[in-house]
């Protein structure tokens, strides 16, 4: 049998053995408690839930439903279909899983994995591996057989000449200063090719790195390798405003409360169809998901970055980690958790239905509000770097009047041509907090140039 086959059998063979539960307990509070999940205690509570129902041992089963209700605080009747979020949530909990056997748990003798296509986890051993083929023995040198040989006094004259021999076959060896000087030249330039290698390689991986005015701004989002949500926006919910001919606040957003809104009396039957099924859809735009794109072709190739739309996220992830909210109010209600802290703001007209960006405290030579009326080339957007609510994250807010307008600001952000324009209008010294008004020119979808309008830096 192969060495592949036979470790295969072998772990095969121990997941079906008896594991001592106590053993098994031990294994999910060192889980729980790791650095893997300690950043986000929805997941730490997920991965306790169903870790303490895997070793219920009438925990036989469990349904999406149930652990919806039990962790997410969702109806026990939820539809499933529309709200992924158990299977989002336990698809990242696979790959912390992962990580931590792979890292802090390599010592780990015990495994706990969640099988795919279920929801309960299991407690397997370690695979055994084969030990490695010891290393040949070295074979003695041509010194020490001469030693041996010389063990007999006969062999002592041959001994001499053989010695006499390598000593001189070592002398002819002897580099001379101009082949050194060529190595080392050479050597010198490998080293060089190395290091220019190298920052192509970053460049290619980490392109945040590639630039030092895009390093000074990107690295307070991935340079210590945290988490960074971004959060892409949700277009029924601002189609719902429109038909209501109101806004819908974030609590009854995250309650899921106004999903009952087409059952409000008076709404006629055409409405009141349009409504329900508008909001059982959670749509997104393609400007949102181009500028989401951008962010993470920055460092796609790391693991911290995580994509959710507005319906899919959790106030657990504003408090922990670093969040990237698109669009505006009007369509992701996350952003009303940082509008009262807002100079520029994306409103929207409902009675004339545009958008329009409110300067709050307008300054020299600046408008109070900004909008396009009649013009579907040209739009305005908005970019905001501030604390999270954490005080210790940081939060990037990218809206804009339109779709178009979000595209937009993504791209500027993004771009060392468009950092470089913004840090120039900020206070020298350490990366201050900043929001900048964007005007952007197109044609047919394509930004095809953009500029600052106003500029706000605020000191950290």
């Amino acid at each position: 049998m192969s060495r592949e086959k036979w470790s295969m059998a072998v772990s095969q063979d121990v997941r079906q053995s008896e594991i001592d539960p106590e053993r098994s307990r031990a294994l999910l509070s060192r889980v729980v408690n790791s650095q893997e999940l300690k950043r986000s205690s929805r997941l730490r509570e997920l991965m306790l839930y169903l870790g303490n129902r895997s070793l219920d041992p009438h925990g036989a089963s469990i349904r999406e439903q149930e652990i919806g209700a039990a962790v997410f605080g969702r109806p026990e009747d939820y539809d499933t279909n529309i709200d992924n979020i158990v299977r989002v949530n336990v698809s990242e909990l696979r790959k912390r899983l992962t990580h931590y056997f792979q890292d802090e748990g390599a010592g780990e003798s015990l495994m706990l994995e969640i099988p795919r296509g279920g929801y309960l986890p299991v407690f397997v051993l370690r695979p055994l591996e084969l030990p490695a083929a010891p290393a040949a023995a070295p074979m003695p040198d041509r010194v020490t057989e001469l030693a041996a040989e010389a063990e007999h006094p006969a062999e002592s004259v041959r001994m001499r000449a053989s010695l006499a021999e390598l000593s001189a076959r070592t002398g002819s060896r002897t580099v001379s200063l101009v082949t050194l000087g060529i190595l080392l030249a050479f050597a010198m330039s490998a080293c060089g090719y190395l290091a220019w290698l190298n920052h192509e390689l970053r460049a290619q991986l980490r392109p945040w790195q590639s630039d030092r005015t895009m390093e000074d701004f990107w690295s307070q989002f991935f340079g210590k390798g945290e988490e960074v949500d971004i959060v892409t926006a949700d277009t029924s919910y601002a189609l719902a405003q429109d038909l209501l001919q109101r806004p819908i606040s974030l609590d009854d957003y995250l309650d899921y409360k106004y999903k009952s809104f087409g059952d409000m009396p008076g709404l006629p039957p055409e409405k009141r169809d349009a409504l329900n099924l508008t909001l059982d859809r959670d749509t997104g735009s393609v400007g949102d998901f181009d500028a989401a794109k951008r962010v993470m072709d920055l460092d796609g190739h790391t693991s911290a970055i995580k994509l959710a739309s507005a319906r899919d996220f959790t106030p657990e992830g504003v408090k922990d980690n670093n969040v990237i909210l698109l669009g505006s109010s009007e369509s992701n209600p996350w952003v009303n958790l940082y509008k009262d802290r807002l100079n520029f703001v994306v409103g929207y007209d409902q009675a004339h239905h545009h958008s329009y960006v409110q300067n709050r405290s307008p300054q020299a030579g600046e408008q109070s509000v900004y909008q396009v009326l009649g013009d579907r080339d040209r739009e305005y957007s908005t970019l905001a770097f501030i604390p999270n609510m954490a005080a210790h994250r940081y939060t990037l807010i990218i809206a804009g009047t339109n779709s178009q307008g979000t595209r937009a600001a993504g791209e500027f952000v993004t771009s060392p041509e468009g950092l470089s324009a913004i840090r120039q209008r900020l206070p020298v010294g350490r990366y201050p907090y900043f929001e900048v008004l964007l005007s952007s020119s197109g044609l047919r979808g394509t930004t095809l140039h953009t500029s600052i309008e106003a500029a706000r830096g605020y000191d950290r």
